[in-house]
């Protein structure tokens, strides 16, 4: 009875190895024909298709979902800055001059640049835009100095996080070029006529699609290196001063920018009036002869109408005497 139990353990034991066997050849066999499949189709087009495994699969949801996590820890994350600074200031024209050798000594460039306000014979203040590209190392330091430079009376700065789509682009970049590694060694084996058509249509599709993401991968770069900055700036006489927290200090404050707009105000009055006297005496010069002509005519009428007065009076004495 021992003997029958004994090798009846042993037949199972050989079943249970036969089968785990066949399970995994063909595990293999289906994972291997899963890793890449190359099919060519009834009209000529070839298609060549990768799969993963369930694992890499799960292992793929996972750092989808700690992906947050890994980027805090990651310090080579693709970060695009960009900056928006309202500012004033008093000196125009050097500030220009400024601006132009600072982003220079930056290493960066004005991508767009405004002038707009003064007309010759204006005395309009000016303003000005700019897009300034300053490289991502040197961005602290320019922001201080141009702070420095005017009066900040505006200022934001947003960050966007571009490493999950720089990765993506990277690796449609690594299977594209897989891709036509392959369709490279079988248009070289190839002898059909059909075939070679479509490889070489396949080729011709992966090839533009490279193109496309190489083009998508440098405006990453470029956007990366050098941040943007958008400057607006506004030429004034006087600089708007911040309020203290104080009673006393926004009073003085308010009066003190009160009292100067009362006074830059009669002085463009005076400007105005002054400028215009030419036309103030050419004025008065035709207000002048214009009333000397009005009491001559009206001198002749007032005599007119004496002299008739007394020929009416003459004819009545005399009527009166007859």
């Amino acid at each position: 009875m021992k003997k029958k139990q004994k090798w009846t353990a042993v037949f199972l034991t050989a079943v249970l190895f036969l089968l785990a066997g066949c399970s995994s050849e063909s595990a293999s066999t289906a994972s291997a024909d899963a890793a890449a499949e190359m099919h060519v189709s009834g009209d000529g087009s070839v298609s060549i298709e990768q799969e993963s495994d369930s694992s890499e699969a799960a292992g793929t949801g996972d750092t989808a979902s700690g992906n947050s996590s890994l980027q805090a820890e990651n310090p080579d994350r693709k970060l695009v800055r960009t900056q928006t600074v309202e500012m004033e200031t008093t000196e125009f024209d050097s500030f220009e001059t400024w601006l132009q050798s600072r982003v220079e000594a930056a290493e960066g460039y004005v991508e767009n640049g405004v002038v707009s306000g003064r007309e010759a014979g204006s005395s309009a203040l000016r303003s000005a835009s700019y897009k300034l590209r300053i490289p991502e190392k040197g961005l602290g330091g320019f922001m201080v100095d141009l702070r420095a430079e005017g009066n900040v009376t505006y200022y934001t700065e947003s960050v966007e996080d571009v490493t999950l789509n720089y990765t993506d682009t990277e690796s449609h970049i690594a299977a594209l070029e897989q891709e036509q590694a392959t369709l490279m060694e079988m248009l070289s084996q190839s002898g059909d006529l059909d075939t070679l058509l479509a490889i070489q249509n396949r080729l011709t599709e992966v090839r533009y699609q490279l193109e496309n993401y190489a083009s998508q991968l440098r405006l990453y770069d470029n956007e990366i290196q050098y941040s943007t900055v958008y400057l607006e700036l506004r030429e004034v006489e006087r600089v708007t001063a911040a309020e203290t927290g104080s009673f006393a200090g926004q009073l003085s404050e308010r009066l003190s920018s009160n009292f100067y707009a009362l006074g830059r105000g009669f002085q463009n009055f005076a400007l105005w009036f002054l400028g215009a006297l030419p036309f103030w005496i050419l004025l008065a010069a035709l207000g002048s002869a214009a009333y000397g002509i009005w009491r001559t005519v009206r001198k002749k009428r007032a005599g007119g109408k004496s002299g008739d007065t007394e020929e009416d009076s003459g004819k009545e004495k005399q009527q009166m005497e007859d």
